[in-house]
């Protein structure tokens, strides 16, 4: 008495054959797939690079400094710190903070049309300090360029 029923096996040549076939698409596809995303963040990477910016989300005007040291080229991690007043009586603060990239420049982007207090932008490498007064009533798209007494590194 044998409870257990044999079916017969296809050939396995068959069967290889097959799954040979459903591979052999999926695995171009994929190639494909991966090769056109590796292409387009190449293509991207090609493009300029993206300066630093820093937005205070309070206006229209900006602000672009360019640091550069005693050998006119460009200061890079040079330190960017501002502290914005805006509201009545200047009573709301704003502290931003941010580095110079490689080619020596950062913009602040979107700051007040008005301000009720000065806006003071200092710039530091190192030991030492130099300070821009950013005066958007005068002018709303600044540019300051700032040459540091040391050799760029």
């Amino acid at each position: 008495m044998t409870y257990l029923k044999t079916y017969p096996l296809p050939e396995c040549g068959a069967i290889l054959k097959t799954m040979r076939n459903l591979n052999f698409p999926a695995v171009v596809i994929a190639g494909v797939l991966v090769s056109s995303t590796l292409a387009g963040r190449a293509q991207n990477a090609a493009v300029a690079p993206v300066p630093n910016e820093i937005s205070a989300d309070l206006g229209t005007c900006s602000a672009r400094i360019s640091v550069t040291g005693s050998d006119l080229n460009p200061v890079y991690g040079a330190k960017i710190s501002t502290r914005i007043q805006y509201g009545m009586l200047g009573v709301k603060r704003l502290d931003l903070e941010g580095y110079t990239g490689v080619n020596g420049r950062i913009k602040i982007t979107n700051l007040p049309e008005s301000l009720k207090k000065p806006m003071y932008i200092h710039i530091r490498k190192n030991d030492e300090d130099h300070t821009v007064e950013f005066k958007p009533s005068f002018h709303c798209q600044a540019e300051f360029d700032v040459q540091l007494n040391q050799a760029s590194k």
